[in-house]
């Protein structure tokens, strides 16, 4: 047995109207029998409406029922899979209705509504299930993570029980199993298991919190970004260049096979033409000849019939010889005579203009034979050699890199930078060791001053500092100065 899950769907109109009826129609001739599950007694054609129902009260089923309303909401419902047997199986309907219920507990279905139907179209019986996740009562939307890896498990589980083995089944089933206990472990605790240590505590978990990048970092990699991209779009436009000179090239090649070609079958034309040339001069003289005689045996009724009887077969055509009494009205009517003649000599002239219109169609057709066959030889080649200056170009794309842009740009900043100016020098003999001593003695460096002095000098000075004024004692005291050069000029306060 086979179990597939399809896309989760919106529409539980859709859903269940396709597994209900044929493909695109009303009649419903490959639809074996029809189950519901948590339906009650609605008939099968309005399940939808009320698995629809349902989706659409979620928020008041969740109130009712006292359940959360938060998290994500639920906008794809439909839940839609198939279970499929081998044709040699042949499950009866009992069966595949016991295993259509058991798969939807699997997947925790089996309290939630679902419209199960079997179809008989293909060579394999099969099941289809459209269920609806969000629950009848809780509104809450079922758990459906690793629903694959469970219908595998529950399959091969399936398969044991009626003596059916599918190897690849069992042998990704176990994967997964060693997948799952090799996630649950560090590996340094699964090297010391296997080396027969015993591991020790397992760490709690303790996020890496996310590094901010600076932002002096980050404009340097935006502007190293940038400048790959400007690079890359420079290249761009010379490979493009390249490719487009190569398409010109194998252009003009092509056309000029097409002009060979043309140019041969006109030459072929003007052969044929020139080979038929004399039969079309020869063909009109004796028709123009024969009309005028014709002409003249309007007045002579047996050199008419004796005209008539010698070219029976010419004036009969495509159908054989005239008979007697096809002859007779051209004997009898000189008219007649000359519109047959002239219906002759049309036969006559279309016949050849056939023959070299067949004869000129073979030239073509064996002119476009080898004009297909130098072609398939010039498409390959000129394909060859567009792949191979695509790959070539590509390679040399791949070329620009980040550490390519980043290195072109620390070369234009030290392009950039003002050389250093040349220091001056200045030559100094080197001294004997008795030079330095008379040196020192004869200039001594100044002497540093005690930590101690410097200490008492400082508070001194700071004791001795005027105190800040606030500004309202620099107005009275400005004031003060101001009456002892002005006396007699205070008025109080109108000043």
């Amino acid at each position: 047995m086979v179990p597939r899950i399809h896309e989760r769907g919106t529409s539980f109109k859709e859903a269940c109207n396709y597994i209900l009826h044929d493909r695109g129609k009303k009649t419903r001739d490959r639809v074996a029998w029809v189950k519901t599950q948590n339906l009650g007694h609605a008939s099968h054609e309005l399940a939808w409406a009320l698995m629809h129902d349902t989706w659409m009260n979620r928020t008041a089923l969740k109130i009712k029922a006292g359940v959360p309303t938060t998290g994500r909401d639920n906008k794809a419902p439909v839940l839609h899979y198939t279970l499929s047997w081998h044709a040699d199986d042949n499950p009866t309907p009992e069966h595949m209705q016991k295993a259509a219920y058991e798969s939807l507990k699997v997947l925790g279905l089996g309290e939630h509504e679902a419209l199960i139907a079997a179809h008989t179209d293909t060579d394999h019986p099969h099941v289809h299930i459209v269920a609806n996740t969000v629950h009848p009562e809780t509104g809450k939307t079922a758990a459906l993570k690793y629903s694959k890896e469970k219908f595998s498990r529950w399959a091969e589980a399936y398969e044991r029980e009626h003596g059916i083995r599918c190897q690849e089944r069992i042998i990704n089933n176990e994967r997964r199993r060693q997948a799952r206990e090799a996630r649950k472990l560090d590996p340094s605790v699964v090297l010391m298991a296997a080396s027969g240590i015993e591991p020790p505590a397992r760490k709690p978990y303790v996020p890496v919190k996310h590094k901010a990048v600076s932002r002096k970092a980050w404009f340097e990699k935006k502007q190293i970004t940038e400048r790959m991209k400007a690079m890359r779009s420079s290249l761009d436009g010379e490979l493009k260049a390249a490719r487009d000179l190569t398409w010109a090239r194998h252009s003009k090649e092509r056309d000029a096979l097409d002009k060979k070609t043309k140019s041969a079958i006109d030459v072929g034309r003007k052969q044929i033409n020139d080979v038929y040339r004399p039969q079309w001069r020869n063909l009109y003289w004796n028709q123009g000849k024969e009309a005028r005689y014709v002409e003249r045996l309007s007045g002579n009724l047996l050199e008419r019939a004796v005209y008539v009887f010698q070219n029976r077969d010419r004036l009969g055509g495509v159908k054989g010889p005239l008979t007697l009494r096809e002859m007779l009205p051209l004997i009898t009517s000189p008219k007649k005579l000359r519109k047959r003649v002239a219906q002759m000599h049309d036969g006559e002239r279309r016949e050849l203009a056939r023959e070299v219109k067949t004869e000129t169609k073979a030239m073509s057709e064996q002119a476009w034979r080898r004009h297909r066959q130098e072609f398939n030889v010039l498409r390959e080649r000129q394909t060859g050699e567009r792949q191979s200056e695509r790959g070539a170009q590509s390679l040399r794309r791949k070329t620009v890199s980040f550490a390519l842009a980043k290195a072109a740009l620390i070369k234009e900043h030290e392009a950039a930078q003002p050389a250093p100016e040349p220091r001056a020098f200045k030559y100094e003999p080197a001294l004997s060791p008795l030079q330095k001593s008379f040196q020192e003695v004869a200039d001594p460096p100044p002497p540093e001053p005690a930590p101690e002095a410097e200490r008492v000098f400082n508070q001194v000075a700071n004791d001795n500092a005027q105190p800040a004024l606030s500004r309202a004692e620099q107005i009275r005291r400005g004031m003060a100065e101001w009456r002892k050069r002005n006396q007699g000029l205070d008025f109080g306060r109108e000043i």
